[in-house]
C-alpha cells in the first residue's frame, strides 16, 4: 500500500495561524476531513458538471418561503474542481461552532497571476435559511507569506446559525468556486462577566462586551457596548440582531444610521478601543443569543437571559 500522502497535504505540514486554534494534533484532522471531501468530489464529478449544477440550482435556489427538502442531504464539500481538476479547498478550524470567531485556511491552485491587483471576496450563504453574509474582502498584493501564490489564504470570521453554508469565492465580483462547510450547535450557556476599568461587562474579555442593565421583555434599556480591534476592524455602522434560543429567527434591536455612519462607534472608553451606548429591547423571555455587527461583519455573539 502507497502511504505516500498528497502534495497539498505535505504543504499543511506546520499551521498557518499564528495563534492556539491550529495545533498540529487539529492539523491532522484537518488533513483528514479535507482528504475524505476530495475523493468523494472527484466522485461526484462523474456524473458531469452539468448535473451538479441543476443539483445546486434545486438544493439551494429552488425554494421559496422555506427550507429545501433536500436540505438533510447536503454534505460538506471542503475541495472545489472543474473537469476533476481541483480549483482550491478550505481547510476550517476543527470543530468550528456558529456565533464564534473560527479560522479558515484556503488554499489556491491557481498562479499569483490571477489573484494579483483583484478584490478576493467569500461570501457565505446558510442552505437552509438561504440567508446570506459577506465574510471577508480584500485586494491581493502579495501571495501568502513564504509561497508563491495563494497556497494558504488565511482568515477568520463568525457566522450566525449552525448547519450547512456555501462559501462562494469571488474574485473582483465573478464567481470563482465555492464549498460547503458545517458549523456546529453554538453553545447556549449564559455569557461570562469579565471586569474593564470600573465596570463589569458581559462578553468576551478582550473582543466585546456591554455593561449588562438586565433585560426584561418588552422594555427599553441602555446598554454601554465596548470593542476591542484595530480602527480599521471597528469602522463603519453598527447593528444588533438576536436570535432566540430554538428558533433561527433574526430579530433586530439595534441599528445605527446607515447611510451616516461611517464611523459609528465612540473613542476609547473603560479600558476598549471604542465604545457606543444603545438603546435595546428583546420582545419574549428566554434565552437569547445576541448578534453584533460592524460594517456587514459579525463579530463573536453573546448570550443573555430575559425575564
Amino acid at each position: 500500500m502507497n502511504d505516500e500522502k498528497p502534495a497539498w497535504a505535505k504543504r499543511m505540514a506546520d499551521s498557518p495561524f499564528e495563534d492556539r486554534h491550529f495545533t498540529k494534533k487539529l492539523t491532522n484532522r484537518v488533513l483528514h476531513r479535507v482528504t475524505e471531501t476530495s475523493d468523494s468530489s472527484k466522485q461526484r464529478y462523474k456524473f458531469g458538471a452539468a448535473t451538479m449544477m441543476i443539483l445546486v440550482i434545486v438544493i439551494v435556489f429552488g425554494f421559496v418561503g422555506g427550507p429545501s427538502p433536500e436540505y438533510a442531504n447536503i454534505h460538506e464539500q471542503k475541495a472545489y474542481y472543474e473537469q476533476g481538476r481541483l480549483i482550491f479547498y478550505v481547510a476550517p478550524e476543527p470543530n468550528a461552532r456558529a456565533g464564534e470567531m473560527n479560522g479558515y485556511m484556503f488554499h489556491f491552485e491557481a498562479a499569483m497571476e490571477t489573484f494579483i491587483g483583484k478584490t478576493l471576496t467569500i461570501q457565505a450563504v446558510q442552505l437552509q435559511t438561504g440567508r446570506s453574509e459577506t465574510v471577508a474582502s480584500e485586494k491581493i498584493e502579495t501571495p501568502s507569506p513564504g509561497y508563491l501564490s495563494l497556497e494558504r489564504y488565511t482568515t477568520r470570521f463568525t457566522l450566525p446559525l449552525e448547519g450547512m453554508w456555501r462559501l462562494d469565492v469571488k474574485l473582483d465580483d465573478q464567481l470563482f468556486g465555492h464549498v460547503i462547510v458545517n458549523l456546529e450547535t453554538p453553545s447556549w450557556e449564559l455569557s461570562p462577566m469579565f471586569q474593564s476599568g470600573n465596570y463589569w461587562m458581559r462578553g468576551i474579555a478582550k473582543q466585546i462586551g456591554f455593561i449588562d442593565a438586565g433585560f426584561i421583555a418588552g422594555r427599553n434599556q441602555k446598554y454601554m457596548w465596548h470593542f476591542w480591534g484595530t480602527d480599521e476592524e471597528l469602522a463603519g455602522p453598527f447593528q444588533v440582531y438576536a436570535v432566540k434560543e430554538g428558533t433561527n429567527s433574526f430579530v433586530e434591536v439595534f441599528s445605527s444610521n446607515l447611510s451616516a455612519s461611517a464611523n459609528a462607534l465612540g473613542p476609547a472608553n473603560n479600558g476598549a478601543d471604542r465604545h457606543l451606548p444603545t438603546l435595546m429591547m428583546l420582545p419574549e423571555k428566554g434565552r437569547w443569543r445576541l448578534l453584533p455587527y460592524v460594517h456587514g461583519r459579525l463579530l463573536p455573539s453573546i448570550v443573555v437571559d430575559v425575564k
